[in-house]
């Protein structure tokens, strides 16, 4: 899983290619590893990950434990003074100030109140150091269990459906040792009797049955 690490680089220089204030996720974690602040990456990145298909990400995003969110956005603060800071309750983004621009978010550190996202930062995470970096990333069911919870939202526009389709295969496919406990106890967070479907979604794609989300 180290050499992973590659993959992330390598995304960064794809969104850098198409997006001149791109940021590079790894420095961010570097950020919360001096810091000592809890976090975990998710997003288009922690996709690249898993998956090894570099994307064109306009932002990184990150959940941040709850106590050391102040300080998270502090660090931001200090660090990328160059986007301007906005909170949006559930989350605070960090947008670029160039204009003519349509999707300003670089960086987002969302809140954990939701459950899942507090048991990912807590429990269902991995420390990953190689190539001089250390970053911290979801475990693959808590990867899986991400894509489906935004998947099944109501705020998600049918558009982004057969993106969601494509990378919930990836993820699937991207790793043989997927441990069903732990789907079932990550899909429950999602909502009751989330985890008996999730498991369901997964063992279809391993089947290769087709899946819609």
């Amino acid at each position: 899983m180290k050499e992973n690490i590659q993959n992330l680089q390598m995304s960064y220089e794809l969104s850098s290619q198409q997006v001149e204030d791109a940021v590079n996720p790894l420095e961010v974690a570097a950020l919360f590893e001096k810091e000592h602040v809890s976090y975990v990456l998710i997003g288009g990145h922690m996709l690249s990950f898993y998956t090894g298909t570099a994307r064109a990400t306009v932002d990184v995003d990150f959940i941040i434990g709850g106590p050391d969110f102040p300080r998270a956005t502090k660090a931001i603060d200090k660090a990328y003074a160059q986007f301007r800071q906005n909170d949006r309750i559930y989350h605070v983004t960090y947008d670029s100030k160039k204009s003519g621009k349509k999707d300003l978010e670089r960086i987002d550190l969302v809140r954990d109140g939701f459950p899942l996202f507090r048991e990912i930062v807590i429990k269902y995470c991995h420390t990953i150091s190689a190539h001089k970096h250390t970053i911290k990333i979801p475990t693959i069911e808590a990867a899986i269990a991400l894509k489906f919870a935004a998947s099944i939202s109501p705020n998600r526009g049918d558009e982004n459906k057969p993106v969601d389709n494509a990378d919930l295969l990836k993820l699937v496919r991207s790793e043989s040792n997927i441990k069903e406990d732990a789907l079932i106890k990550l899909g429950n967070l999602v909502y009751q009797g989330g985890g008996k479907e999730l498991v369901s979604i997964v063992a279809d794609i391993k089947a290769g049955k087709a899946v819609s989300l």
